[in-house]
């Protein structure tokens, strides 16, 4: 058994105690659901945002692995939140709209090569409709290097998203969350360094 094994570990959040990032939660009532594909690699990564997001919205599901199925259909259509590509669209209503159910917003969380290694071993995520991010703001993810000035951490995307989807939805409690949970990382990365000294 390893040492980071024994550590004790929330039961809510599912991280060590030391690093419990129960207390940057904020909740949200979101009307679209979204359902978070990650891979195992970055389930394991300690500065993913994945499971924060998760906690705070109302509707989300977080899958864990490198072959996914799709979901059975259901009232939503699914909406697959990438880059530009073939398909990728801006949508052109709100989602909203009486009469019309609200997409189910799927979210590829992992490296960008691990995100492409997900489509490449699930074709019908190929064939999904695309949402396109419009004019993201610079990243707030201080802790963790992104290789382009327009990636974003999955809860940051999500955010931006939801805001695209659901006008009028007030998404300030994901960004508080992502600014306490940058925070909350700097804090132990200081510790750590203090430790060592």
């Amino acid at each position: 058994m390893s040492r980071l094994s024994r550590r004790p570990v929330c039961s809510r959040c599912e991280r060590p105690l030391a690093g419990c990032l129960c207390a940057c939660i904020r909740p949200l009532d979101n009307a679209v659901p979204l359902l978070i594909l990650q891979h195992p690699e970055e389930a394991r990564q300690a500065k993913g945002t994945a499971r924060l997001l998760q906690l705070c919205l109302q509707r989300c599901e977080r899958q864990v692995g490198e072959h996914f199925r799709a979901p059975a259909p259901d009232t939503h259509p699914l909406l697959l939140l990438y880059p530009p590509g073939p398909g990728a669209t801006a949508p052109q209503r709100p989602a909203l709209a009486a009469g019309q159910p609200a997409p189910r917003l799927v979210l590829l969380d992992g490296t960008w090569r691990q995100s492409r290694q997900l489509m490449h071993n699930a074709p019908w995520l190929q064939t999904l409709p695309r949402l396109a991010l419009t004019a993201p703001p610079p990243s707030r993810y201080a802790i963790r290097k992104a290789h382009a000035p327009h990636q974003l951490s999955s809860l940051e995307a999500a955010a931006l998203a939801l805001a695209q989807l659901q006008p009028g939805l007030d998404t300030r409690a994901l960004w508080d969350a992502m600014d306490a949970f940058v925070a909350l990382q700097q804090s132990l990365a200081s510790a750590a360094r203090a430790g060592r000294h």
